[in-house]
């Protein structure tokens, strides 16, 4: 492999602001922190993103943000994406490209083809390594047998690489990091979203079983009785949002629960502000999905604000236990209260140590962590 300092470097997402996602989070941020280093180009799938915002965001940024078109026919939509990288490769002299996603991943073997001596960096986040379809697997356990440096988020997702597909690739575990800029956006005046409640329960994520709703919501009457003033608040991509409500009627909670849906990145510092715990009890039951970090935990770390997370998941690297958060088994209801009891019974020490522990995480550290590992790969 090359070893030099990189001139110029595609990063290749499946996700990215200003749509939802906590892959296209990280892209964006990685892509951000880098640009201030070296040359950087983005490359990016953007299909929960309106057309007129994703303009509007791209004027802003000081690198160039090339989206792909989603067609009405999917055959069509892969195609034309593949097309479009093809393109991009060859009309520009990349040192490196970084894959981050299901999809990028995948066209590692095309991206051989076209430039055999660009390097290929794959950032795993966890979900993208468990996959039930044969064939979807085949052509990631290949994929990732061609990159030449794999970047795990966390320990535990580290850990589900396939070790027979494993050759010469340089390995490194780098952490999530975390918008030290959330603290200086200016917050939405009018209309601004209130959190009522105490204590007032914050989950930032997708609705949907990775991201655990549904087992906080299964220990909420419980927790009700102890506290009669809670609410649990939901933001993020409401994809499993008919399931959740049918688990709170269910319960009869309707009355200390609240989907908010997605929200923009100039509300998020409002809602970090007004939560007492951020929550996230991911559960890997199902051996489908997975969480591989959680970087909404060190978003609201930043504002001071605890997590309650779930153990063997890629959140034990977001939270040290009992100093900036709690882990708890996301399935025991007497976990997941003795965690909120002792966060709150200790908020402003735990408060204190958030903030400490966030900053650690600033995209100026991670990035030179990436820089680091490519190029002395």
């Amino acid at each position: 492999m090359k070893n030099y300092h990189p001139n110029k470097i595609l990063i290749l997402s499946t996700e990215f602001p200003p749509g939802p996602g906590g892959i296209g989070n990280h892209a964006w941020n990685l892509a951000k922190s880098l640009n201030t280093k070296v040359d950087v180009e983005v490359l990016t799938v953007s299909d929960y993103a309106d057309n007129i915002d994703c303009k509007t965001f791209d004027k802003l940024e000081k690198f160039k943000i090339t989206r792909f078109k989603r067609n009405s026919f999917s055959p069509f939509t892969y195609i034309h994406r593949i097309i479009k990288l093809i393109f991009t490769i060859r009309q520009n002299n990349y040192s490196y490209c970084i894959l981050s996603g299901y999809f990028s991943l995948i066209v590692t073997s095309i991206i051989c083809i076209i430039n055999k001596d660009i390097i290929k960096v794959g950032v795993l986040h966890g979900s993208e390594l468990i996959q039930q379809n044969l064939l979807q697997k085949l052509l990631l356990n290949s994929a990732l047998k061609k990159l030449d440096v794999i970047i795990s988020v966390s320990n535990f997702t580290n850990q589900l690489i396939p070790i027979k597909i494993l050759q010469n690739q340089k390995r490194f575990i780098i952490p999530n990091g975390v918008n030290e800029n959330l603290l200086t956006l200016k917050s939405v005046r009018i209309n601004p979203i209130k959190l009522e409640g105490y204590p007032c329960l914050l989950t930032v994520g997708s609705i949907t079983e990775r991201k655990g709703q549904t087992n906080l919501l299964k220990a909420l009457p419980t927790i009700q009785t102890k506290y009669p003033n809670v609410h649990y608040h939901c933001v993020g991509l409401p994809i499993e949002k008919e399931k959740l409500l049918k688990e709170v009627n269910k319960l009869k909670m309707n009355n200390f629960v609240t989907i908010h849906g997605v929200i923009g990145n100039n509300q998020l510092s409002n809602i970090y502000k007004q939560a007492d715990i951020l929550v996230m009890l991911s559960g890997n039951k199902n051996g489908s999905c997975v969480e591989g970090f959680g970087i909404a935990i060190l978003e609201a770390n930043l504002f001071g604000v605890p997590a309650l997370g779930s153990k063997n998941t890629g959140i034990e690297d977001a939270i040290v236990n009992k100093k900036t958060g709690i882990l708890a088994d996301p399935f025991s209801i007497n976990e997941i209260i003795d965690g909120i009891d002792l966060i709150l019974q200790k908020r402003d020490e735990f408060s204190k140590n958030v903030i400490n522990w966030a900053l650690e995480h600033s995209w100026s550290n991670i990035s030179n962590q990436y820089l680091k590992a490519i190029i002395n790969a």
